[in-house]
């Protein structure tokens, strides 16, 4: 292995290692109340190419996942089937019927962008340790490479 791919090879673990420290963060910390652990559960990650990944809210696990993170305007809900809406309020026993309702909106919880600033020190610290593997590797190689040319000419 030559000394760019060794240091690729670096590279692209410290990408997947920071990324997961991200989602990791993201999946600990935030403010919204989890039910089911749904959307804690949607939080993943992909390696987009060799030295990108992405942290991404997966919407075919939690739908709802990207509201939760950017929030909502003020909005209508209207029954999408049948005539009206219905609830039953919080401590009550009866049911509530609403043709429409106004929601007021939600505020956002960016969870993955404090995630990634709250985790900028551990980054740096990862893609240091890679670098400094990576010329570990290489000098050993050189080194190596170095000690079987002495035994040549020693021969």
């Amino acid at each position: 292995m030559n000394a760019r791919e060794v240091f690729e090879k670096r590279l692209r673990q410290a990408v997947r290692a920071s990324a997961r420290e991200v989602q990791e963060y993201a999946q600990e910390n935030h403010r919204f109340t989890s039910k089911t652990g749904e959307l804690e559960r949607a939080i993943d990650v992909r390696q987009v190419s060799d030295f990108t990944a992405e942290v991404y809210i997966d919407s075919n696990a939690a739908n709802y996942g990207p509201f939760v993170h950017n929030g909502t305007k003020a909005h209508i809900i209207r029954p999408k089937v049948k005539k009206a809406l219905r609830w039953v309020p919080q401590g009550g026993n009866a049911f509530i019927f609403a043709r429409r309702v106004r929601h007021p909106g939600t505020r956002s919880d960016p969870f993955l962008y404090k995630a990634l600033e709250a985790k900028q020190e551990a980054i740096k610290g990862i893609f240091s340790k890679a670098v400094n593997v990576a010329l570990d590797d290489i000098a050993n190689s050189v080194i190596s490479d170095t000690k079987s040319i002495n035994i040549k000419i020693k021969l």
